[in-house]
C-alpha cells in the first residue's frame, strides 16, 4: 500500500512556509534539508529518501553502468545513512569516472570521481550508497574530510555492519584489487579490524 504522504517532503511537494508551519506544529521533523512526518522512523531508508530530495533525480538509482550514471552517497554521508555517524555539514557523493554528471546544485554537497564496481554500491530507499565495507575503505584512505582522519570506532562499525569477519587465510578482507592504500590507511583498517574482532 502506498503511503498518503511521502517519507520525505521538499519545497517541490508543498510551499516551504507550509512545511515550516507543520514542523512548528510538531507534524514534521527536519532531515537533510527535507521534512519527514513524525510517525516515520528515522532509519536508513528515511535518511536516504531525505537526501534524495537534496540531490534530485541525479541521486536516484537508475539503469546503466556500475552506478547508472548517478550520484552515490559515500564516506560520512554513507555512514550517516547507515546510522553510524551524525549528519555531516557537507554531504559527500561520488560518481564513477565513466559517468558524466553535474554536481548537485547545493552548497553543502561535495562530489568526486572514483572507480566503482557493482559490488561497491547498494540501493537504500531509492538512493545509491557505497556499501559499508567500501565506505570504510574510502574513509581510511581519504579521511572524513580534508586533513581529518577517520575514527577507528566508525571504521570498525562499518566493517561489522553487514556481519563482516576477518578472513583466516592471512589476507586482509579490505584489500581490493585496483585500490591503493597508504601505510597509514592500511594501519587504520587493521586497527579497526582488531577492535571489531577483539
Amino acid at each position: 500500500m502506498t503511503p498518503l504522504v511521502p517519507v520525505a517532503l521538499t519545497g517541490a511537494d508543498l510551499p516551504i512556509a507550509e512545511l515550516s508551519v507543520a514542523r512548528l506544529d510538531g507534524e514534521l521533523f527536519s532531515l537533510a534539508g527535507s521534512w519527514c512526518p513524525v510517525d516515520v522512523l528515522d532509519e536508513p531508508a528515511t535518511r536516504a529518501a531525505a537526501l534524495a530530495g537534496l540531490v534530485g533525480s541525479s541521486g536516484l538509482a537508475g539503469p546503466g553502468g556500475p552506478a547508472g550514471g548517478r550520484l552515490v552517497a559515500e564516506r560520512m554521508t554513507a555512514a550517516w545513512i547507515y546510522g553510524l555517524a551524525p549528519e555531516p555539514a557537507q554531504h559527500q557523493f561520488c560518481v564513477d569516472v565513466t559517468s558524466r554528471i553535474r554536481k548537485p546544485d547545493t552548497p553543502n554537497a561535495l562530489l568526486r570521481e572514483v572507480r566503482l564496481r557493482p559490488g561497491d554500491i547498494r540501493v537504500v530507499g531509492r538512493m545509491l550508497v557505497t556499501v559499508p565495507r567500501r565506505t570504510a575503505l574510502d574513509l581510511a584512505r581519504w579521511g572524513s574530510s580534508p586533513a581529518v582522519r577517520a575514527n577507528t570506532e566508525l571504521l570498525a562499525a562499518l566493517l561489522a555492519y553487514d556481519g563482516a569477519t576477518q578472513r583466516g587465510d592471512g589476507e586482509s578482507p579490505d584489500c581490493q584489487r585496483g585500490i591503493s592504500f597508504s601505510r597509514v590507511a592500511a594501519a587504520e583498517l587493521d586497527q579497526a579490524r582488531r577492535r571489531m574482532t577483539g
